[in-house]
């Protein structure tokens, strides 16, 4: 179902638009190169970072008028040598723009692969997604769960008693936990969940926990999270696995803590 999610992008975006894009990554290697779509049409810039082979920059005036005029419709960039992992500052910036962001793979050999998030893109199926940190990761899970609600997610065979709530996105770096950062104790909790017993928890309810062990999470910080679905099965996203269902008893009994969602707070 992921290629097909794949395909489904890639229509979005226009495949004329992403291959010229590519071509675009291919000529600026090993700097990283950046653009946009506008009008189904994919606007090389140039990268005029001070540091073009970490970072990209785009000053340019067909931006700006796109921006101004609400043509922007996609902000692609390239990771030479890089992985598919969009950066916190990346993720800042596309909640910023509110239209997709992609990033493009490639070294040396040629172009390796391209991912692209959020804005007004569909959402990917659940079951069977490739983990990717800050695009398909536990926090996605469990935000496009609630997103979706329970009559999308039947289409999955995912029993969910929720109608759709829209759960903010956060900008997050990969292994933000050792960074001193804490997602879901500043984030989660501020926006309408409260914590509840375990003894509470019922479809509906995530659950939170401190995943890895003393070389992964030494300070043992709550680092994961997943919810609760129907016919005793939780569902939630593990770093280096797909996406999927999983019977609930083992994550009950090791979780941090169970929360339950009451509305947004003022």
């Amino acid at each position: 179902m992921i290629e097909q999610y794949e395909q489904t992008v890639l229509n979005f975006l226009g495949p004329q638009a992403i291959e010229d894009a590519k071509k675009h990554a291919l000529a600026q290697f090993p700097k990283e190169s950046c653009g946009f779509i506008a009008g189904g049409a994919y606007v090389a810039c140039e990268n005029l970072n001070a540091k073009p082979l970490e970072e990209f920059t785009i000053t340019d005036p067909r931006y700006d008028a796109a921006v101004i005029n609400k043509t922007l419709q996609a902000v692609i960039h390239s990771h030479p040598h890089g992985t598919l992992i969009p950066s916190q500052t990346d993720m800042a910036q596309q909640i910023a723009t509110n239209v997709p962001w992609g990033v493009i793979t490639l070294n040396e050999k040629g172009i390796h692969k391209m991912i692209a998030w959020g804005g007004n893109l569909p959402i990917a199926p659940l079951i069977g997604r490739p983990f990717i940190h800050g695009v398909f990761d536990c926090y996605s899970c469990v935000r496009d769960v609630f997103r979706l609600g329970k009559d999308e997610l039947a289409k999955e065979n995912i029993t969910w008693p929720l109608p759709p709530i829209a759960l903010p996105e956060v900008a997050r770096g990969d292994m933000w936990w050792e960074q001193g950062d804490d997602l879901y104790m500043d984030h989660l909790l501020k926006v309408g969940f409260k914590q509840i017993g375990m003894g509470e928890a019922k479809p509906g309810d995530g659950f939170l926990v401190a995943l890895g062990d003393s070389r992964v999470n030494p300070k043992k910080r709550i680092n994961h999270a997943g919810v609760l679905l129907g016919h005793d099965q939780i569902l939630h996203h593990i770093p280096t696995r797909l996406c999927s269902r999983m019977p609930a008893g083992p994550w009950a009994n090791s979780a941090q803590m169970w929360v339950r969602y009451g509305g947004p707070t003022s």
